[in-house]
């Protein structure tokens, strides 16, 4: 049976900004507002930026929200996003580290 790395979790939230300073400063705000993982980001092209975290589905929704809120001060924000229980085929999309 595979294992999927996702079952703990509820949801993943995604924020895509403008620039890297603003990507950093909206992780780093997630991470500390509420109980979530950071799982990757990636780099879009053209200057936009994203990350993808995940938790349950509160604190990803209270993740995003500040993250949004902070990274906004000092940039732009293109688009964010929260699904709540996430197929499993999003999870094999992501650039995890093995454990």
């Amino acid at each position: 049976m595979k294992e999927n790395k996702m079952a703990i979790k509820n949801a993943i939230g995604i924020l895509e900004t403008k620039g890297f300073a603003p990507l950093v400063l909206g992780a780093d705000t997630a991470v500390k507002a509420a109980n979530v993982d950071v799982v990757e980001w990636r780099q879009v092209g053209s200057g936009y930026v994203s990350f993808v975290i995940e938790g349950d589905v509160a604190a990803v929704r209270a993740a995003i929200d500040a993250a949004t809120d902070a990274a906004s001060r000092i940039g732009e924000v293109i688009s964010q996003l929260v699904i709540p229980r996430p197929v499993d085929e999003l999870d094999e999309s992501f650039n995890r580290k093995s454990k």
